[in-house]
Parts: C-alpha cells; sequence; structure tokens
C-alpha cells in the first residue's frame, strides 16, 4: 500500500469504492487522474487499485504520487509473463486485492472522466442497482472523443453482441463500455473467463439477475500517451464472444 488515510472505520471504508485502474505505458496521466480523483466528494473513493502491465515508469509515478491524495492507493505491476488475460485480466486481480463493497472499472487515460464516478456511486442508491454501466448512448452520453474510425468499430462491436446475448444485454446501451461500477457480494471472479478489454460484457453475459442502471457520460479526448485499440485486440474481442455465446 503506497498512501492511506484514516477512514474512521473499516466499516466506512467498505461502504466506499474501490476503484480499479488497469495501466499499460500511462505515466503521463497518473497525475491528472489522481487529482481529479482526490476531488471527488467525501464518502465515494475508499480505494485506488492501480494493475500494471507497463514497461514505462508509470509504477513509479504512482509510487511518487500515490501519497499525496487523501485515499488509499494500491499498485499491482505484473511483470512480463504473468499478463494473463490482459486488461480483464489485470481487472480480476484488483477485484481480488479490494476491499470495499462496491468496485468500478476505469482507464488511467482520461477517456472516462473521474467525476462522473461520483454519478455512478450515486445512482447505486437511487436506482437500487448491482451494477451501474457509464454510457456513451443515452442520458446526454456522448461518443466525440472516440475518433470515426473506432466508433464505427465499437458501435459494430456492440451490435455484434446484441445479436448474440439479446436477452442478457437487455437494459445496458453500451456493453462495450470499460467505465462501471458493481456490487462486489454479485461478482464471482473465479467464475468469470474474460480476456482482452471487455471485462463488462463478461460480468453481464456471466452473471443473470443482476439489477441494472446506467449514467450517461461524455467520453473524451485520450489526455496523454497513445491508444492501446488495435487489429489485435479487435480479433482478441471477437474470439471471447463466440466463447461467450459458446458456452451460453
Amino acid at each position: 500500500m503506497i498512501g492511506a488515510v484514516d477512514h474512521g472505520s473499516m466499516d466506512k471504508l467498505a461502504e466506499a469504492v474501490s476503484l480499479i485502474v488497469p495501466t499499460r505505458n500511462e505515466a503521463g496521466n497518473i497525475s491528472e487522474l489522481l487529482v481529479r480523483l482526490d476531488r471527488l466528494p467525501t464518502g465515494v473513493l475508499g480505494e485506488v487499485i492501480f494493475v500494471d502491465d507497463s514497461d514505462d515508469d508509470t509504477p513509479a509515478a504512482i509510487a511518487y504520487l500515490g501519497p499525496s491524495v487523501d485515499f488509499a492507493v494500491d499498485v499491482v505491476h505484473r511483470e512480463p509473463g504473468h499478463r494473463d488475460g490482459g486488461l480483464s485480466g489485470a481487472v480480476l486481480e484488483g477485484f481480488r486485492r479490494a476491499r470495499c463493497d462496491w468496485l468500478a472499472v476505469m482507464d488511467a487515460d482520461l477517456q472516462h472522466p473521474p467525476e462522473v464516478l461520483a454519478d455512478l456511486f450515486a445512482a447505486t442508491e437511487t436506482a437500487g442497482a448491482d451494477i451501474v454501466c457509464a454510457t456513451r448512448n443515452l442520458n446526454g452520453g456522448g461518443r466525440d472523443g472516440l475518433g470515426a474510425a473506432r466508433d464505427v468499430i465499437s458501435r459494430s462491436f456492440t451490435a455484434f453482441a446484441r445479436k448474440a446475448f439479446p436477452h442478457r444485454l437487455r437494459g445496458v446501451s453500451d456493453p462495450m463500455s470499460g467505465f462501471f461500477l458493481v456490487r462486489r457480494a454479485v461478482v464471482d471472479a473465479e467464475a468469470l473467463r474474460p480476456t482482452g478489454f471487455k471485462i463488462l460484457l463478461e460480468i453481464l453475459v456471466r452473471t443473470p439477475g443482476l439489477r441494472r442502471a446506467e449514467v450517461g457520460y461524455e467520453f473524451a479526448a485520450r489526455f496523454a500517451g497513445d491508444s492501446k485499440a488495435s487489429l489485435k485486440e479487435g480479433m482478441v474481442y471477437l474470439r471471447h464472444l463466440a466463447r461467450l455465446r459458446l458456452a451460453a
């Protein structure tokens, strides 16, 4: 644990959010991300767990900046050869280490505005939801930060998923989202078998009966660094979608 704060009691910490941030070569984004997370209303954020697959200075940046914020910060660096499951595998590693009742997932590149985490957390109470998904498609959401080519691919992949799982994805307008909040008690991390980027799709398909809600957000431009999206990741997604469909 890099930095920690006295939240009054473990019970109070448990009622907050464990934010899981998978990172790969995001050193230039860490300072801005932590500053904006530190501005969230009191009681929302209990801890941030970075699960890092970087080959740059991202772990050092987290270690240096973590003690400056008013919440617990942890970093788990996965060495080459131990990065099973890609981004989704990193998220599962964070789930296993989390201490709070709620688990959130967010990218480090600021395309997921950290301020929206407070809205997701508020919706757990107002909507009585087990999972709250940040959506680019409804409720004032937007996709301008995605870029034209990636937007077409994202919409196509969403259509494929909906065709494969018309009932299990009902009520979720953006199953490709990488930004969501879920009650820890409803997620069996050991039952999940995700690969690639789309951990939300895995949870929705393998966890029937979840009470769902959505919060709109504007997908922003990347703050620093390069996108990790690639043709290879697209093929990983399509193979994973096929495996999920065969197992359904």
